[in-house]
């Protein structure tokens, strides 16, 4: 006879993120909350472009940012998208270009993000932050690792 095991909670979580195609994780980093996700392709992709490789040091600081600007689904409940204005002297032709492409506008998003998060002081942030998103890759993996083959 077949029976099913009980699975452990990781595991079900697992499921539930391979459903969504990412893990999603809410933390909180100086009294703000904010929604994390793990990245898919593409999105590693645009964070990827940002990165300078010169020196080792610099490939994992200059890292950091790009990816939490891609990372980044929510800051205190509010998609981050509600969070930039266009600018006034934005031309009318670029705003309507950003409305009428839903890839384009989050592209011009995430850039707005980095931009934020690339502010000199936001270096301490920035790591903090970036341990919570690196803390959810660690509890992918291991959840990856206990399913079966």
């Amino acid at each position: 006879m077949d029976y099913k095991s009980k699975r452990n909670k990781i595991l079900e979580d697992l499921k539930a993120d391979l459903l969504k195609g990412r893990r999603e994780r809410e933390v909180s980093v100086l009294g703000r909350k904010f929604k994390l996700h793990t990245l898919n392709e593409d999105e590693e992709s645009w964070a990827d472009t940002y990165i300078r490789p010169t020196s080792t040091m610099a490939l994992l600081s200059t890292k950091k940012a790009p990816t939490l600007a891609a990372s980044i689904l929510e800051i205190d409940g509010q998609p981050i998208g509600s969070l930039f204005d266009y600018p006034e002297d934005m031309p009318k032709e670029v705003k309507s270009a950003l409305d009428a492409s839903q890839l384009q506008r989050t592209y011009w998003v995430r850039e707005q993000m980095l931009m934020f998060l690339a502010e000199d002081s936001n270096r301490k942030f920035i790591n903090t932050l970036y341990d919570a998103y690196e803390e959810m890759l660690r509890e992918r993996d291991e959840a990856m690792e206990k399913l079966p083959n």
